[in-house]
């Protein structure tokens, strides 16, 4: 899909005063704070890359995905060539179920930078969402070669897992999910999707085990209650299961 956008003027540099508290207040998080300041200086004039990329950024925090998104678009106006803002990009669109367009920002980002794992997994999550499973695992695969440890190594084979559970190749989901929680003992996500791969194996026994993990880790995780609640009722234990349905339906879910 093509952005259509108005073209911006040459970057234009924020009053330093109006830059630094802007600065400032995205260095603590204040987010909210940080778009307020930044579009003061917009609306006096101010234009540069620094200015809409940081404020894309920061309201892909604060969830206004669509007004990242936008912001975004105009950081790259400015500098098309910038790997981060394409895949902060592909991230905002992504979260709008526009996946068409995530593909195509990771794919300019990644032709500026081909070695960067987080976009590999952006590339793969927006794949995932259009159902292309076997690209998504691709994708997740390319991240795994490049950071196979760490927060980005947890993630990529965390999704690899669900990709991989949605081709019905479940044991290799199940060995996707090891590997992840092998990085992150206490991924509940990893936890919970191991389990449901187990139980779609009809091993029960060990997926109430895994589901009973991410629940010790995290007590209010309405997932993992619901999905231990169909263990064991897939074990005849009728009594056990009413209890997680009832702590499931209280959590909200």
């Amino acid at each position: 899909m093509v952005m259509m956008i108005k073209s911006l003027r040459p970057g234009i540099d924020m009053p330093e005063d109006e830059n630094a508290n802007a600065e400032g207040h995205y260095a603590q998080g204040n987010y909210e704070e940080a778009v307020s300041a930044w579009e003061k200086a917009e609306s006096a004039g101010a234009r540069s890359f620094a200015l809409f990329y940081k404020k894309g950024i920061a309201l892909r925090k604060l969830g206004r995905y669509d007004e990242a998104a936008a912001a975004l678009e105009k950081a790259l106006l400015l500098d098309s060539k910038n790997a981060d803002a394409w895949r902060a990009h592909a991230m905002a669109c992504s979260q709008m179920d526009r996946n068409d367009e995530a593909v195509s920002s990771c794919k300019k980002a990644l032709a500026l930078d081909p070695c960067n794992a987080r976009t590999w997994i952006v590339r793969g999550f927006a794949l995932h969402r259009l159902g292309q499973y076997e690209k998504a695992v691709e994708s997740y695969a390319r991240a795994i070669e490049l950071n196979p440890l760490g927060g980005d190594g947890r993630r990529a084979w965390n999704n690899r897992g669900a990709a991989l559970d949605n081709l019905q190749r479940h044991e290799e989901a199940i060995e996707s999910y090891e590997e992840a929680l092998m990085i992150d003992p206490f991924d509940i996500y990893a936890w919970n999707n191991k389990g449901v791969a187990l139980g779609v194996l009809s091993r029960h026994e060990e997926a109430i085990s895994c589901f009973l993990k991410a629940i010790e880790i995290e007590p209010e995780y309405a997932t993992a209650w619901k999905n231990l609640g169909l263990a064991y009722q897939s074990l005849h234990r009728d009594h056990e299961a009413k209890e997680a349905f009832f702590r499931a339906k209280e959590l909200g879910l």
